[in-house]
């Protein structure tokens, strides 16, 4: 008896320890600096995790690339390839191999921190999980896009092109300036909110196929067939800034907000 029970001590003892090193997270971080003009091309094809993309008034793209999984084997398999080719900056991430078994350890995400020369043209950034942040571009158009999570674009004065196919997205404005902005945002099941200050003026056209949109600045909603609800109007005088929201599964919010 005393025999099985140090046997299923042992046994014990082993889960548990293997339980423990499992749950630790490893990590390798990765930096680059590359010089990139103001006019140039970027793009970004990442893997699970998270992105956050800053502009600023640099001449350089800065990256920094932090690794993580729960094995070494699993961190060196994920590859940060980074291409340098006609005045553009192209960085695409490699995932590990998908394991056979269901109990195989499938970890290994990538979370980017990225400075980048705030009037470069974003041309792609693509995220399969995670959440995907864009702060501070100007002038060139910006293109993103999220499979399940949250996207975020902040004070970003350009054309914007946003989708997300799961989760939130969140457009927010501190401020709003005398410039042609238009911003195509689209979610397929999940909500977005428009955040824009009290005295701006712009156009508006909002959709939501199967849910409510509701804005703070204007009372008109409009019902069609099927349950679809939207808002088309203008607000405040002579604006140059145009946002088209639809929202196919959820709700869109159009929030006046006072810094």
């Amino acid at each position: 008896m005393k025999k099985r029970l140090a046997i299923a001590g042992v046994f014990m003892l082993c889960m548990f320890s293997t339980s423990a090193i499992a749950s630790e997270v490893l990590e390798d971080i990765v930096e680059r600096t590359i010089p990139l003009g103001p006019a140039r091309t970027f793009a970004l094809h990442g893997t699970d995790g998270t992105i956050q993309i800053y502009g600023t008034d640099s001449n350089e793209i800065k990256i920094v690339a932090i690794k993580k999984a729960f094995s070494s084997i699993r961190l060196k398999a994920i590859g940060i390839q980074v291409e340098t080719k006609n005045d553009s900056v192209n960085i695409n991430t490699v995932a590990p191999a998908k394991p056979r078994w269901a109990w195989s350890d499938r970890s290994g995400t990538v979370d980017y921190i990225i400075n980048v020369p705030q009037t470069a043209r974003i041309t792609a950034v693509d995220l399969p999980n995670g959440e995907l942040t864009i702060d501070g571009m100007r002038g060139a158009p910006i293109s993103a896009s999220l499979g399940n999570g949250r996207l975020t674009t902040r004070n970003c004065f350009c054309d914007q092109k946003v989708r997300v196919e799961s989760g939130g997205m969140d457009i927010v404005f501190d401020w709003l300036e005398e410039k042609l902005v238009t911003i195509d945002a689209v979610i397929n099941d999940g909500n977005v909110r428009a955040l824009i200050p009290v005295d701006a003026s712009f156009e508006i056209h909002a959709v939501a196929e199967h849910g409510r949109v509701a804005s703070d600045f204007s009372e008109i909603e409009n019902r069609k067939r099927g349950g679809v609800s939207e808002i088309n109007e203008t607000i405040g005088q002579a604006p140059l800034s145009k946002l088209a929201v639809r929202a196919v599964n959820g709700n869109v919010q159009i929030s006046e907000v006072i810094w």
